[in-house]
Order: C-alpha cells, then structure tokens, then sequence
C-alpha cells in the first residue's frame, strides 16, 4: 500500500520542523558556547594581568627595601616603606599596596629558643585576656622531639593529625594547638607572626601591645612620645630614653622579614598578593613565600 500524497506532506513537514528544531537548537548551543568561551578567556587574561599588576607590586616593594638599607642602617615607620601606595589607576581598575614590619610582631617560633621570650609571651597573652594555658603545647608543636611539657603539652594526643615538630610556617597553625580557640587565635592574630628563628623584635615599629609585653607596669604613652621626636639608633639608645629595667635580648632596631601585601581590583574582580619578603644586611631580597588569588 502507497501513502496518500497528504500524509506525505504531513511526514515531510513535520520532518522539516525537527530539522529547523535541530538546526536552532545547535545553532543556540554554539552561540552560548561561543559566549562562555569568550567570558572564560577574558577573565583568565584579567587574571593573569592581575597577577602580573601584583607581582610588580611585589617588585616595587623590594626596590624600595634595598634603597632603604643604602640609606639608613635602622628601619622606622617614618621611612619611605612605610608608607605605602594610594590608589593608582591602571586599565580597568586600579592598584595599591603596602609593606609591614613582621619583626614588629611577637614570633612564635621564638618560644623554643628563648625563656625571655616565653616570658613576653606570656605576659602578652594575659594583657589581652588570653589564657595562655595553650603555651606547653605550643612550644611542643614548635619543637622537634616527643617529650611532653607539663602540665599542659601536647606531642600526640590530636585525635586526626600529628604535631608537627618543627618550626610554624604561617600563625595559622595556631589554630591546630591544643587549647587554642578561634577567640583566642582572633585576640592574638593582629600581634604575631611566624618567622624562621631567630629573630628580634623592632623596637621603632612594634605596637604599643608588644612595648607593654616587654615589661610589666609600663606606660604605652611614653613610647609613642619618645618614638614621634626621633627614631632609637640603637637599643642602648631605647633603654636610655626609655628608663626602663628591661632584658634586651631579642630587641633590635632594623628588620630582615618584611611582609607586603598588594591589592588589584579589575571591574568587580579583586586580586591579592602577600609575600613574606628577607632583606639581608647587605639589602639583597629574596621573596620566601607567596600568596595570591581571587576574592
């Protein structure tokens, strides 16, 4: 039997219209992977633009710590790193960035290497009301072998991971210590770091919170007084003008960890770049770790 020629037609439209469904639903397909492409390009080289935006900030900041060491054997928060760069415009945004004394800071790793550090630190922990049951098994997190500090060390009692034994890389680690809480990590965040031992504190760029670890019962006030008429050019010079009765071991008057951070905004995208950054005595630099990623 023949199909009638109206059913032919019937058959041959209705082919007809899957075939232009077909043919729109690949040409819709291609045009939206087409688009998606084109987005994911753009944004790669937006990325890849900003890291290179960031890593110039990088560079500047370790131009201007070689100049800074020809220039002055101290390192202060009146010099020309300190202050940092506003705004500046660049192709669809804008850059700024800044550097940050780390040996303004307490070190963490310092613990294990000095008993007037120990001391510091934990008159720091009580001026911020911090309980500083946490120390022992820090110090037993820094330190390289098994045997547990009383009363409260910690060498292998982590239920999902084993103390590391070794220097901390970044504070962050703080947060895996036995005893430590968020709250606790967030009181002491602002006020220390992690730097390869050992390392001094600087006296003309540390906080008033790390002046008043250094002793108990000292005023704050006289540091920023005696700092704003002139940088101390050496620590004989700070314990002169300051009058104190203090230890000077750990204290210095320049820095070799430096950590600069730089910021690079495109559109709605924001890229950051922090770099812990060593200046040798002879002001050579050398960049030991870097991070940077999208926000």
């Amino acid at each position: 039997m023949f199909s009638s020629p109206g059913k032919q037609r019937g058959v041959a439209l209705l082919l007809a219209i899957l075939i232009v469904v077909i043919a729109t639903t690949v040409a819709v397909s291609i045009a939206h992977e087409e688009k998606f492409t084109i987005r994911k390009t753009a944004h790669i080289f937006l990325s890849d633009r900003a890291a290179l935006y960031a890593i110039g900030l990088e560079d500047w900041a370790r131009i201007y710590l070689r100049e800074d060491r020809e220039e002055s054997e101290t390192d202060s928060l009146d010099e020309y790193w300190a202050g940092g760069i506003p705004g500046l415009p660049i192709e669809g945004g804008y850059l700024t960035g800044y550097i940050e004394d780390d040996q303004a800071k307490f070190n963490l790793n310092s613990l294990i290497t000095s008993e007037i550090a120990v001391t510091r630190f934990k008159r720091l922990c009580d001026n911020l009301g911090v309980d500083d049951r946490f120390i022992p098994a820090l110090m037993d997190w820094i330190d390289p072998d098994f045997d547990i500090r009383y009363p409260d060390g910690a060498e292998d009692n982590y239920d999902t991971y084993r103390v590391a034994n070794r220097d901390m890389v970044d504070i962050s680690e703080l947060l895996l210590v036995q005893h430590v809480t968020t709250e606790i990590f967030e009181l002491l965040q602002p006020h220390i770091t992690a730097l390869p031992p050992p390392t001094s504190i600087n006296v003309n760029t540390m906080s008033t919170v790390i002046y008043e670890s250094l002793a108990d019962d000292i005023d704050a006030s006289k540091l920023i007084e005696e700092r704003g008429d002139d940088v101390f050019e050496s620590i004989e010079d700070f314990v002169e003008r300051m009058q104190l009765p203090i230890e000077t071991e750990g204290l210095s008057v320049d820095t070799q960890y430096f950590r600069t951070h730089g910021q690079v905004v495109q559109g709605d995208q924001i890229y950051n770049l922090t770099s812990l950054v060593y200046r040798s005595s002879s002001g050579k630099t050398m960049v030991l770790n870097r991070t940077l990623g999208q926000f």
